[in-house]
């Protein structure tokens, strides 16, 4: 298992770094999965696969028959640090979940009256959602949104029980 995710990390590292040398910038088509595969030496499957991966990253957008265009990494960098450590198989439930309570735990930090958030003590996702509506940074909720988004796809269900929402408020 661990020649068969080392042999596809180095695919997406020599998609990515082909990318570079041909100099291309966001909005470029990249070269077809045949021509990828012919010129990194690799099977049509495993450059499918690379740019499947690519595309969740963010890196990439594939438009049905029309082919893979780079998109503008600036803009998704964050999204690319937790979506590869998810893809590469470093990753624990525990640490996203984590990471968010982290996340949530610094935005109620942040308020000078949380009161309006007793409301929502009954459902955990209206608890969090407007806690992070309260926050006015908009990078910090962009991030926020994206490892809540990781977390929901883990379909665990709530993050937090009500006597956990009930001792957040307390602490803060």
């Amino acid at each position: 298992m661990e020649k068969k995710r080392n042999a596809f990390e180095m695919n997406i590292a020599a998609i990515k770094l082909m990318i570079e040398q041909d100099g291309l910038v966001p909005g470029d088509r990249i070269p077809s999965e045949r021509e990828l595969a012919e010129r990194l030496a690799i099977s049509r499957p495993s450059v499918r696969e690379a740019l499947r991966t690519l595309a969740y990253l963010g890196i990439i957008e594939t438009r049905h028959g029309g082919g893979s265009f780079l998109l503008n990494r600036d803009d998704h960098t964050y999204i690319q640090i937790i979506a590869q450590f998810l893809v590469t198989g470093d990753s624990k439930f525990e640490d996203l979940a984590g990471t968010l309570r982290l996340l949530e735990q610094s935005a109620i930090a942040q308020l000078d009256d949380h009161t309006f958030l007793e409301e929502h003590l009954d459902s955990d996702t209206a608890f969090r959602e407007t806690l992070i509506n309260t926050v006015k940074n908009d990078l910090f909720e962009r991030i926020w949104r994206q490892v809540n988004a990781f977390y929901q796809s883990f379909g665990q269900g709530e993050l937090y029980t009500r006597a956990e929402r009930e001792a957040l408020l307390k602490r803060s």
